[in-house]
């Protein structure tokens, strides 16, 4: 097993290149003279994402878009059918499911899609910048540093945790019309199966991400 220590150097390239495919990514937005909701930055956040994204060439982002198009609908494809896999086994069977309450059908699709944002988009986007930047042959010199690093990888890793708390919120009105009954089934056989990866992988990533910022940050 490789040292953790022999990861970092490479994790943080990966992170790099993260950074620099997404600076890409919202100064097209940006450019159109729009945003993403819950996607936003300040003026001078917006003027860096633009200096990075400059050294870009355009095939290399397209690259790594492709990549994350094919990645993540794999990973939806797989969260969808153990969100449905575990709905199943706590209902107590597929012969079940013509009986089961529609805001637990519904509740399971809104899990699959919380998980889908905040596990399954990260998931999807590091792996593919890795790729890209290995096939592209990105030199070290034309990646962001690590205290820019640092810090556009914190406000993504927010970003994404922020979108994906205000999609949990929005399931309170569907856990209200659950049948009573059904609760304790459902978080224990449904929410916390699909929801324990998704926290791990968040809060590995805040881990990663604040060790990062530290190491930026000036002595």
């Amino acid at each position: 097993m490789p040292d953790v220590a022999d990861l970092r150097p490479n994790l943080e390239r990966w992170l790099a290149l993260l950074v620099r495919y997404w600076a890409f990514n919202m100064t097209m937005i940006h450019d159109r003279g729009s945003n993403w909701p819950g996607f936003g930055y300040s003026d001078d956040e917006k003027a860096k994402l633009q200096s990075i994204a400059r050294q870009v060439p355009a095939i290399e982002y397209y690259v790594w878009l492709a990549i994350v198009v094919v990645l993540y609908l794999l990973i939806l494809t797989v969260v969808v059918l153990l969100g449905m896999e575990c709905l199943i086994h706590a209902i107590g069977g597929e012969q079940n499911m013509s009986q089961t309450p529609a805001p637990v059908f519904f509740l399971q699709l809104a899990l699959d899609m919380g998980v889908s944002l905040s596990l399954g988009l990260p998931a999807a986007m590091l792996p593919a910048a890795a790729l890209t930047g290995r096939w592209m042959q990105v030199a070290a010199k034309d990646l962001p540093d690590r205290a820019t690093t640092a810090h556009f990888f914190h406000r993504l890793w927010w970003q994404i945790t922020r979108t994906a708390l205000l999609l949990l919120a929005a399931l309170i009105p569907l856990w209200i019309f659950v049948p009573a009954d059904s609760k304790f089934w459902l978080i224990a056989r449904v929410v916390l199966p699909l929801l324990s990866p998704a926290v791990t992988a968040l809060t590995a990533a805040y881990y990663f991400g604040a060790r990062l910022r530290r190491s930026a940050a000036p002595a």
